[in-house]
């Protein structure tokens, strides 16, 4: 199984925003470039199988773009990825989708960083953190299991809008 796990694009201050922080969404800036971070991933030849996202609009929106540029049907919503989501809550979802998927996780801090830790180590203690746009891909067997995950790679989002183009 590959799991991408992706932090949402750059999305409006959270001081300036005055309505709930759950409607907060990604800025012009945070789309242009979260399409140059879909067009990077396909660039080194990302593919998903299925495409979630947490329901707070930053994430769907940037799961919107991701849908766009990889011609993806569906983007499902769950409350795991919401930012005070627990990572351990996630596996037994994952070990639901068969062997061969390939999982697009769009989500928040610090649950991105949380998330990649645990199925890397099972700890709670935290390895990296993403940057908005942000991409990791980690691969595991099934039935996973926390620290039992292998990291693939985990890229800054300027590089994957570099790969992407203008």
């Amino acid at each position: 199984m590959q799991i991408y796990i992706i932090r949402h694009a750059i999305a409006e201050l959270r001081e300036n925003w005055e309505q709930p922080d759950e409607e907060r969404p990604l800025t012009a800036k945070g789309r242009k470039k979260m399409a140059r971070i879909a067009s990077g991933l396909s660039q080194i030849g990302a593919e998903f199988t299925h495409l979630y996202a947490s329901p707070l609009v930053r994430a769907r929106q940037t799961a919107e773009i991701i849908q766009k540029r990889f011609k993806l049907k569906a983007i499902s919503q769950t409350d795991l990825l919401v930012p005070e989501a627990a990572p351990e809550h996630l596996l037994p979802f994952l070990n639901e989708h068969e062997d061969e998927a390939a999982l697009a996780l769009v989500g928040h801090e610090p649950h991105a960083s949380a998330l990649l830790t645990f199925l890397l180590t099972g700890s709670n203690s935290v390895l990296a953190y993403f940057k908005k746009g942000g991409v990791a891909l980690l691969e595991g067997n099934k039935p996973l299991h926390a620290g039992r995950c292998t990291l693939r790679w985990l890229m800054e989002p300027n590089h994957l809008a570099e790969l992407g183009g203008k």
